[in-house]
Formats: C-alpha cells, sequence, structure tokens
C-alpha cells in the first residue's frame, strides 16, 4: 500500500470512529432526555397547580378585603 493510500484509510477509520461516537452520544443524550423530560412535566404541572391556587386565595382575600371595606 502507498503511504497516500494508507493515509486516506487512515481518515476515513477517522471519520467512521467520529460517527459512531456522535451516534452513541445522540442516543446517550437522548436517553438522558427520556429520563429528565418526567420531572420537566412534573415541575410545569406543579406549577401550574401554585400559580391556580395563588390566584384563587387572591381573589378569596380581595373579596373579603371588599366585603370588609363595604360594612
Amino acid at each position: 500500500m502507498s503511504k497516500k493510500h494508507t493515509e486516506v484509510k487512515s481518515l476515513q477509520q477517522l471519520r467512521d470512529e467520529i460517527r459512531l461516537k456522535l451516534h452513541l452520544a445522540s442516543m446517550d443524550a437522548k436517553d438522558e432526555w427520556d429520563r429528565l423530560e418526567p420531572q420537566v412535566e412534573h415541575a410545569l404541572a406543579t406549577i401550574d397547580s401554585v400559580a391556580r391556587e395563588t390566584v384563587d386565595d387572591l381573589k378569596k382575600r380581595m373579596t373579603e378585603l371588599r366585603i370588609r371595606l363595604k360594612a
């Protein structure tokens, strides 16, 4: 084999190794996201619930204040 041919083969092997590492990294990232996504969804649901409770509590207090001010 010529030196040029050996260098080309070496570059092709490096390319293939990089492709494999990128593929594995993307699989790892997907696995990590699959693990994290339910936690994100839970946090969003909790935020929504707390926001609703806060608004409801504020409305109740404002109504009570309005009633006391009219008395």
